[in-house]
C-alpha cells in the first residue's frame, strides 16, 4: 500500500472514529445495554368534510335546504381520556359574494344547520357567523371516531335577492380539543 493511501485511510478512520456518542467496553455476551424508544404522538384526527354545499334556490321567498352532508372524524388521538373533539364552523366573510357586484345577497347568518344524530357525538343547531366559530358537534370523550351523514344546512328566504347565478360564501371547519 502506498504512503498516500495509508495517510488517507488513517485520516478517514480518525474523522469517522469520533461519530459514536456512547462507548462502553463490554464482555461478550453482554445484554445489559439498552436504548429507549419513544413515539411522540401529537393530538390529531383525520377529518372528512363536504367540499361544497349547494343550495338550489327555486323560490327566494322560501328557505332552501341543501342535501344532507356527511362529516367523518376518525383516528382521534387526544392527550387524555377526559378531552373531547369540538367541531365548529366560521364564515370566511360576513356576506355571500353575489354574481353581480353590488347586488343583494345573503349574509353568513342566513345559513343555519340542524342537530342531526351523530355516532359518538352530540350535534348542535347553529347559525353561521364571520365573527365567531359556532359549534356543530362535540365528540364523546375517549372515542376513536365520530360522524354523521345527516347534517343539513338551510339558507333563509331573501326576497331582496334579484340576481340569479352563483352567490358564493366560503366557511372554515374548526376542530379543537377541549376539556370535558
Amino acid at each position: 500500500m502506498s504512503n498516500a493511501k495509508v495517510v488517507l485511510l488513517t485520516a478517514a478512520l480518525a474523522a469517522f472514529g469520533t461519530i459514536a456518542t456512547a462507548q462502553t467496553v463490554v464482555t461478550l455476551d453482554d445484554t445489559s445495554q439498552s436504548t429507549t424508544l419513544t413515539a411522540s404522538v401529537a393530538e390529531q384526527a383525520r377529518v372528512t368534510v363536504p367540499a361544497g354545499v349547494t343550495f338550489n334556490v327555486a323560490n327566494i321567498a322560501s328557505s332552501t335546504n341543501a342535501t344532507a352532508a356527511s362529516v367523518t372524524v376518525d383516528n382521534i388521538a387526544l392527550s387524555s381520556a377526559d378531552r373531547q373533539l369540538k367541531i365548529s364552523l366560521l364564515a370566511d366573510a360576513s356576506d355571500f359574494t353575489p354574481p353581480v357586484t353590488g347586488a343583494a345577497t345573503w349574509t353568513a347568518g342566513d345559513v343555519t344547520w340542524n342537530a342531526p344524530t351523530w355516532d359518538n357525538a352530540l350535534g348542535e343547531t347553529g347559525a353561521l357567523s364571520s365573527s365567531s366559530a359556532n359549534e356543530v358537534a362535540t365528540c364523546t370523550a375517549d372515542v376513536a371516531s365520530c360522524g354523521t351523514s345527516g347534517l343539513v344546512f338551510t339558507l333563509a328566504a331573501n326576497t331582496a335577492v334579484k340576481r340569479s347565478g352563483g352567490h358564493v360564501l366560503s366557511m372554515t371547519w374548526k376542530f379543537e380539543s377541549i376539556l370535558n
